[in-house]
């Protein structure tokens, strides 16, 4: 054994339970970045087409070809962080440095001149892609690192994504003060400057904090298949039956929440025609899923989580099913759509990442090595395809259609609509449940991993 290796010859419950300052600082760091990716999705399109020089749907292609870089960049820096080696850990030294340029792409991105078109919209996208994921990838394979340990990891990403649906709220919220202002002629545009200031000047707090405060756990290694290529790497990869039927079911999930994420304003303005209650079905929904996350990780507790995250599957399923029979004036019933939705966000967040984590023991038993970021660089792959997917389609197909914001529509155009905001997820939810109905990794094999991981690495 190498001294690396004696760094983590120690129990796997010696450190595993965290503390709540280490868990709401390292949580934190969600909250800047979903309230800039809220602005990404949901304002930039719409702020580009409004200055003229690019319709909303080539906005929204122009925004999913960039995203497809990722599938390059996402790999690579996962791979390399998982390589790097520093006083200061694997993980922590990517965030840090990834924010100054994620920071510039931001100011240029969001706060656009009034000549910005296509190739403006494009370079600066690149740019924020490129470095979100040099940030974000080795942050998320940091949280999965922390633990050991099936349930702590839920307290983990419990906290970690209550922190992001805090940050879309304030993504909300400032739409509301954008709109409620008396001089808000254009209020997306507004509100996706106020997005950009307030992101700017939170996202650098929590970094500092989480690099002076929380503490990476050693690097494992093993005797066990220590010289493992990345082309053998890959192949043990793809043939972890579990990796593939959770990400399988992350893809068609997060393919199912992008819709109604997208569409919202649309289907409220158009459909229910009642925009002012939009603010008010934001606030329910995310509300909602602040409150219902605890409430899926005591069935997760109870269940495990893969059952925790079947049964919100089912009820979100319900209550999309609902959405096609709305129409104009249906404040109320959509209102319970809303809630019901955001309840079951919660699972949506918290349970797939934190059973990523327990599929990556997997993996460690069988090369040896702790290889979190690859994992969850294909894992972030599946994630930023499904969102970049649904905007590039959703919006190009309206437009296709002859659908036009803030313009009176026609029945095609309406029916197109209402049909991506509300039938797709529930498609896409069906697809996601058969996949998870019987997923194999609960909390006993779970441990029985980590058991073998620890006989082999003191062998």
């Amino acid at each position: 054994m190498t001294a690396e290796d004696d760094t983590t010859a120690q129990p796997d419950h010696a450190t595993d339970r965290l503390s709540l300052t280490t868990l709401i600082v390292f949580g934190s760091i969600s909250m800047p970045i979903s309230l800039l990716a809220i602005g990404m999705f949901m304002f930039v399109p719409r702020v580009y087409s409004s200055l003229g020089g690019i319709s909303m749907g080539d906005a929204g292609i122009i925004i999913l070809v960039t995203r497809l870089w990722d599938f390059v960049t996402d790999p690579l820096i996962g791979w390399l962080s998982d390589k790097t080696r520093s006083r200061f850990g694997r993980r922590i030294p990517w965030i840090v440095l990834a924010w100054a340029p994620l920071t510039f792409a931001v100011y240029k991105l969001f706060l656009p001149p009034p000549d910005a078109g296509a190739f403006y919209l494009g370079v600066w996208s690149f740019v924020l892609f490129s470095s979100g994921t040099a940030l974000f990838m080795p942050y998320t394979a940091m949280g999965a690192e922390l633990s050991t340990v099936y349930h702590q990891r839920s307290r983990i990403f419990l906290y970690r994504h209550l922190f992001a649906v805090v940050g879309t709220l304030g993504a909300a919220l400032l739409f509301v003060v954008a709109n409620q202002s008396g001089t808000a002629f254009f209020p997306e545009r507004d509100a996706l400057e106020l997005i950009a200031i307030v992101g700017l000047l939170l996202l650098p707090v929590p970094i500092i904090a989480t690099a002076l405060l929380v503490r990476e756990r050693p690097v494992l290694t093993t005797h066990v298949a220590a010289d493992t290529d990345w082309r053998s790497g890959i192949r043990l990869m793809l043939s972890n039956k579990p990796y593939l039927r959770i990400l399988a079911c992350y893809f068609a999930n997060g393919i199912a929440n992008a819709f109604p994420v997208t569409l919202l304003f649309f289907y409220v303005k158009q459909v229910i025609e009642r925009p002012d209650w939009t603010a008010i079905y934001l606030a329910v929904y995310f509300v909602a899923a602040i409150v219902g996350t605890p409430i899926w990780m005591f069935v997760a507790n109870r269940l495990g989580k893969h059952v925790a995250w079947r049964y919100a599957l089912i009820l979100a399923i319900l209550a999309f099913s609902i959405v096609p029979f709305l129409g104009s004036g249906d404040v109320i019933p959509f209102l319970f759509v809303a809630m019901v939705a955001g309840i079951t966000l919660g699972a949506d967040l918290a349970m797939p990442a934190s059973m990523l984590a327990d599929v990556v023991d997997q993996d460690v038993l069988e090369t040896g090595k702790q290889r979190t970021g690859i994992f969850y660089a294909v894992w972030a792959m599946a994630a930023k395809a499904a969102a970049a997917l649904v905007v590039g389609i959703s919006l190009k197909l309206l437009d296709v259609v002859g659908f036009v914001p803030d313009m009176y529509n026609g029945d095609q155009a309406l029916l197109v609509l209402a049909f991506l905001f509300g039938v797709c997820p529930i498609i896409f939810k069906i697809l996601a449940l058969s996949v998870v109905w019987r997923y194999p990794l609960t909390a006993d094999r779970q441990a029985q991993l980590r058991a073998e991981i620890l006989e082999r690495q003191s062998a």
